[in-house]
């Protein structure tokens, strides 16, 4: 037994395991993936078999991982591996979204990702692997012992659950995705919409749909939150829809699936609310708070560029910061407002209670509720608000004839709750990431309605042709989504990987 310990255990484990180890855990965390046991066992095992065969190719790799997974931990820690909304956030983010991001990511993100660089050069600079398996006869049953542990652990159901070589995987697969359906937006823009809308009737001539960024129904005042925030909506004889949830957990897997005609799963972003309005007689507008670039353009600027005017604050980048105020949307709205065209769709895209809220408040709060950041979120709705009310005062003066509906692409999931340092961010994983306010006021309006019902982001076209009182063939209406007729509930969301999941099955963290 003491020749078997000395001359088997002793050369197949040695100090430098326990620095191989801690590096493959804090790398399996900072690549967004939880921590198993016989996977991690797998990785060990075979890295010191990649020691033992070629030692340049063992710290090749380490050099390679431990940079990835020092630029990769602010996201994983926050968002988990790579998948369709996380690639699509990097093509379509500017420098300014990403410092604003880095800013609220919490500090131990980043202090995992330093842990995993140290100690990846802490195994990369040692004269010698001495981490590597010595014999002959170590290799061999520590190559058995791989075989073994990857049969029967890591791999299962197509699957191989090695953090490392998933990584890669998810990656190249969410970049695949995300390019490929870049490209169909583009062929399909250039086609002719489907549309063939009947006109029932004209109720209003000018038509106002405001699109809110991040804001929580449960932060929102009118809605039933606890925060005065919102005393314009507070006293309008508005409509408020009290369970609409939204389309997806992040803004463009969200509004493509809520402003997009869809057929066989495939979004058609040339058959939008605006080619219907546009089909139906109406001048479009699209005035964006949102950045739009000359390359690499999301699919909501795809859409946005297919209305007769648009109007982007930020042209070629997106500033999130204080000094591009939503009230800066004002000014164009004035001038839609005048243009002659009869019947008008003007929409506004807000950049609203986007994180980091402070930025846009100028690190400004009406009360402190124990956090500095969600202080600020609870201001930025409250400075929506004050915009949908100067909205609504040029909508008045300018027509007698109007229609306003506002909603947001989505909610926020908290990251430290209950601490000083508690924030908001995108998550697809409770029910506060789809639950959003959504209400319409019109000219006409005289008494305030609460809609209980279940109204969903998934059935926004059949909402938007009842508002605009019209009929087309390609959408279907289950039932009067304006009133408060109860409708078969669409009990399904996206993720963040653009599949459908079962959003009464999701917790609520409120």
């Amino acid at each position: 037994m003491k020749v078997f310990s000395s001359n088997i255990i002793k050369p197949l484990f040695s100090k430098w395991d326990f620095f191989l180890v801690a590096w493959l855990s804090v790398l399996t965390l900072s690549l967004g993936y939880k921590i198993n046991i016989i996977p991690l066992l797998a990785l060990f095992v075979g890295a010191k078999l990649l020691a033992k065969t070629s030692q340049l190719l063992y710290k090749l790799l380490v050099v390679i991982y431990s940079l990835i997974g020092f630029l990769y931990a602010p996201t994983g820690i926050i968002y988990g591996s790579p998948d369709v909304n996380v690639v699509g956030s990097f093509l379509y983010t500017t420098s300014e979204e990403s410092i604003g991001y880095l800013k609220q990511t919490p500090y131990y993100a980043f202090l995992l990702g330093l842990i995993v660089l140290m100690l990846g050069i802490a195994l990369t600079i040692e004269k010698k692997s001495t981490h590597a398996v010595a014999s002959k006869k170590s290799f061999i049953m520590l190559s058995l012992f791989f075989i073994v542990l990857v049969s029967f652990g890591p791999v299962k159901k197509n699957r191989i659950d090695l953090s490392a070589y998933r990584f890669i995987n998810d990656l190249v697969t969410a970049y695949r995705t995300v390019s490929t359906q870049n490209q169909g937006y583009a062929a399909i823009m250039q086609k002719k919409p489907i549309w063939q809308p009947v006109i029932k009737s004209r109720r209003y001539h000018t038509y106002l749909l405001v699109i809110g960024e991040s804001v929580r129904r449960d932060y929102v005042h009118a809605f039933g939150g606890q925060f005065n925030n919102t005393p314009w909506l507070d006293s309008v004889p508005a409509t408020l829809f009290y369970n609409y949830i939204s389309a997806g957990p992040a803004t463009v897997i969200s509004l493509t699936n809520t402003l997009v005609y869809k057929q066989d799963r495939e979004k058609q972003l040339n058959n939008s609310v605006v080619t219907l309005a546009e089909k139906s007689g109406f001048e479009t507008w699209w005035l964006s708070n949102q950045g739009v670039k000359s390359h690499s353009d999301s699919p909501i600027a795809r859409i946005a560029k297919s209305a007769n005017h648009t109007g982007f604050i930020n042209t070629g980048k997106a500033d999130y910061s204080a000094a591009s105020s939503d009230e800066n949307l004002l000014p164009l709205l004035a001038e839609a407002l005048k243009n002659p065209a009869g019947d008008k769709l003007i929409i506004l895209h807000l950049m609203g209670s986007h994180p980091r809220a402070c930025d846009r408040t100028q690190g400004r709060f009406d009360s402190d509720i124990g956090s500095k950041e969600l202080s600020c979120y609870v201001t930025s709705i409250a400075m929506t608000d004050s915009l949908l009310h100067k909205a609504n005062q040029l909508l008045s003066n300018a027509t007698a004839n109007w229609t306003m509906m506002y909603f947001s692409d989505h909610g926020l999931s908290y990251i430290d709750k209950n601490s000083s340092r508690a924030y908001l961010t995108h998550g697809d994983n409770t029910k506060q990431n789809y639950q959003v306010p959504f209400f319409i006021l019109s000219s006409d309006s005289t008494q305030r309605h609460v809609i209980s019902q279940r109204r969903s982001g998934l059935d926004f076209l059949s909402t938007f042709a009842q508002w605009l009182n019209i009929d087309d063939p390609a959408i279907t209406s289950r039932c009067s989504m304006l009133s408060k007729s109860d409708c078969d509930e669409v009990n399904t969301v996206y993720d963040f990987n653009e599949q459908l999941t079962n959003y009464a099955a999701l917790p609520s963290i409120p």
